[in-house]
């Protein structure tokens, strides 16, 4: 042992995970007790929320600096339940539509099925949906973590997210674009349904992780 190092300092080097995690303040806290919420209240988000969680998802890494993102802001009520209804007639579309097909989804047969019962809401009835695009192909990545930038970020201030990739397909219809007046070359890369949580909403199991190589 090192004149520096103690019993308490060589401790600490071998908590296990699960005791770190009960520990956990500030970002690593955000990161365990973030959860996917799917049921809101009909508290709306506010304008200074909003642009919070732009902010934080605009300091997301990115390749070269390249900061390949953008956004839509959906609040208007009236336009998130026609969104929600026109996105659940596309994926539900017989034959499905190119968007679909093409959209990367998985297990698409299964989600369909899904979006096919009475009660299914494409955004979960949340006040607010934000759309991250990408500005480029190869920046669809980054805009990933952008978003997870937004929804630790909304965990923060009491607000919960819930990514909704079921609603990509929709959002890179090129009349939706249009309408959003987003470019026909961007790429819906992540759909961000946010809002105040009714009620809580309990953790999802995770499986250990799969580590295949430590050399």
């Amino acid at each position: 042992m090192s004149e520096t190092e103690s019993d308490t300092d060589i401790a600490e080097s071998h908590r296990s995970p699960g005791a770190c995690r009960a520990e956990a303040g500030g970002t690593l806290k955000a990161i365990y007790e973030r959860r996917s919420v799917r049921a809101y209240s009909d508290m709306p988000v506010t304008r200074e929320d909003v642009e919070l969680l732009l902010d934080a998802a605009i300091h997301a890494p990115s390749a070269v600096n390249s900061q390949p993102w953008a956004f839509a802001v959906i609040q208007q009520r009236e336009a998130l339940t026609r969104y929600a209804e026109e996105g659940k007639k596309l994926l539900l579309g017989e034959p499905p539509n190119v968007e679909v097909v093409e959209s990367g989804l998985p297990n698409i047969d299964r989600l369909r099925q899904m979006a096919s019962g009475a009660d299914f809401a494409l955004f979960h009835r949340a006040p607010a949906l934000i759309v991250i695009y990408a500005t480029s192909i190869e920046g669809v990545s980054d805009c990933y973590l952008a978003a997870q930038n937004l929804m630790l970020a909304a965990w923060a201030i009491g607000l919960g997210t819930c990514p909704i990739g079921l609603a990509r397909p929709l959002f890179n219809q090129a009349e939706v674009k249009t309408e959003l007046e987003v470019p026909l070359d961007w790429s819906a890369a992540l759909p961000i349904a946010v809002g105040r949580p009714a009620g809580e909403t309990p953790p999802s199991s995770r499986r250990p992780a799969q580590i295949v190589a430590w050399k």
